[in-house]
């Protein structure tokens, strides 16, 4: 009786505090006179929550930005949100308007309850987020990034050799690959060739963010008050599960951390980037807080990294499958230009437009993150004639603006030469190396992120796929799997939904071109001092 009673209290207390809110923004936008961006009719007091979709989310945020327009609206018990869905409204908002669209609301699951308040991609906007921020760029800026190139080559040709060994178990190879390329870079470590430590704990955590990730995923999130709502309470599971994600994530964040400062202490660390920012830190009163910046930062460079590395990888093998086309023309610039005495290199690359084309198309055709993270409005604003209130919850609809029929032609096409023409796009050919991924005119940098929290990491993960893409082309042939006839498997492009996107299990068959392409794996390997 006494846990009903409870459970009684607590719903009548969130009720009441929605009629409240709901009341409030009726009177305060009567007052304004000014209409929300168009979306879905809400209803009474919850608002739109039947409409938020629990899967195919791109589908029907997509038909929503069809049906509605570039900016649509929804509420959820009393909760603004809105989604941007073209460049010009997102370039308006998040770059222009800055300063009022670069916060993040308050993440009751992800940040209060499974403890990720750590990472500053969820730090709300201020002080300590530029701290973080700053120490995390210096370390991953494009003249830095280049001193890790070697550790990507080494990467990579051991890839290569489990792709040559295993082919069939290819995802796990792409998820080794992009594990061991960010540990080494990040803490300096060395991870185990199969069932590492580091790896599961960290594959574990990133699982539940990505389920809280989704709005509405919780209502917790809608309704704050619930957080305070004790395990043992039936139906309280969320709390229960936020438990053993927080165990997880903690020890992500830890336990890679305290083996690189003890390898510094034992004078065997090699360069990484949590050694490089230890040797400057200075045993004065912020001791403790720049460690902490440190540790910080190596946590999210694995969060961020590792997941989006699969799934763009695996996007470009599905799309080398169903587009054999793209396939020759990128094999034959690779033979002129590189030639088959060697694997390419960074140093090729300006010589490479077309699989820089093929990086790009990759990140246009499948983003890896279809809605970002959600942005916040700071304070009130109004944009071509609608109102958007203080602690709206603003999403870049990624995925509907790199499939925006009036930038992309044919968008559902995987087509790299649509950057190559000076007609596409209506901007000029691939920027220069020096400046790659930095032209705000350019759309495809929609795929990490928006404005002051577009991702500081994007330098690192441009460096890691095209090599990798680079890479795959010059020494294998790609192509579907074989059925049970010995006949081709017909491949589509299907994506799962979430907060990274993946393809969905597809059969493919990755082959050596040549004798002479498996030689140079081998010899590569050699070279690395590499057993894989």
């Amino acid at each position: 009786m006494h846990t009903q009673a409870i459970c009684f209290g607590c719903v009548c207390l969130v009720l009441i505090l929605i009629i409240l809110a709901r009341v409030k923004n009726y009177l305060w936008t009567r007052t304004l006179e000014l209409p929300y961006p168009p979306g879905p009719k809400p209803l009474p007091v919850i608002g739109n929550l039947k409409d938020l979709p629990r899967k195919d989310e791109v589908a029907v945020y997509s038909k929503w930005a069809a049906q509605y327009g570039d900016l649509v609206h929804i509420s959820v018990f009393g909760k603004h949100i809105v989604f941007v869905n073209s460049f010009q409204v997102a370039n308006e908002l998040f770059e222009k308007r800055s300063s009022n669209y670069s916060d993040r609301n308050k993440l009751h699951m992800i940040n209060d309850l499974m403890g990720w308040d750590w990472s500053f991609g969820h730090m709300p906007y201020g002080e300590r987020w530029r701290r973080h921020r700053k120490l995390f760029h210096r370390q991953f800026q494009p003249s830095v990034v280049n001193s890790f190139f070697p550790i990507h080559i080494r990467e990579t040709h051991a890839l290569l050799k489990r792709l040559l060994d295993t082919p069939d178990d290819m995802i796990n190879h792409l998820r080794h690959n992009a594990a061991s390329t960010i540990m080494k870079v990040t803490y300096g470590i060395d991870v185990a060739p199969r069932d590492d430590y580091y790896i599961n704990i960290a594959e574990r955590a990133l699982d539940g963010m990505a389920k809280a990730a989704s709005p509405g995923a919780f209502l917790v999130d809608l309704v704050p008050i619930l957080k305070y709502i004790p395990q043992w309470v039936p139906g309280a599971g969320f709390q229960r599960l936020a438990w053993e994600w927080k165990k997880v994530t903690h020890e992500m964040r830890d336990a890679p951390f305290q083996a690189a400062r003890s390898a510094m202490s034992n004078g065997v660390a090699s360069p990484s980037f949590v050694s490089n920012l230890l040797a400057e830190v200075e045993p004065d009163p912020g001791f403790n807080q720049q460690i902490e910046t440190i540790r910080n930062c190596a946590g999210l460079a694995y969060a961020a990294g590792a997941e989006s590395t699969v799934s763009a990888l695996s996007a470009f093998v599905l799309a080398m499958v169903i587009y054999p086309q793209v396939q020759r023309k990128a094999q034959e610039e690779l033979d002129r230009v590189v030639g088959t005495s060697r694997l390419p290199g960074f140093e090729d690359r300006d010589s490479l437009p077309y699989i820089d084309a093929i990086v790009k198309e990759v990140l246009r055709w499948n983003p890896v993150a279809p809605l970002g993270l959600p942005h916040m409005a700071t304070q009130d604003d109004e944009y071509n004639g609608f109102f958007i209130p203080a602690g709206t919850t603003v999403i870049g609809n990624t995925w509907t603006m790199l499939h925006d029929p009036r930038i992309f032609d044919r968008p559902e096409v995987f087509d790299p030469e649509r950057y190559l023409s000076n007609l596409s796009l209506g901007s000029e050919k691939l920027p220069p190396s020096g400046n790659r991924l930095e032209s705000l005119a350019d759309p495809v940098n929609a795929a990490f992120g928006y404005g002051r929290r577009i991702c500081p990491g994007r330098f690192m993960a441009d460096a890691q796929l095209w090599i990798c893409i680079a890479s795959i082309l010059a020494v294998f042939d790609v192509r579907p799997g074989m059925d049970e006839d010995g006949k081709p498997v017909r491949v589509q492009a299907r994506f799962d939904t979430g907060m990274i996107s993946h393809p969905l299990p597809f059969r493919h068959s990755i082959t050596p071109r040549s004798n002479h392409s498996r030689g140079l794996i081998t010899e590569s390997i050699l070279c690395h001092g590499l057993s894989v």
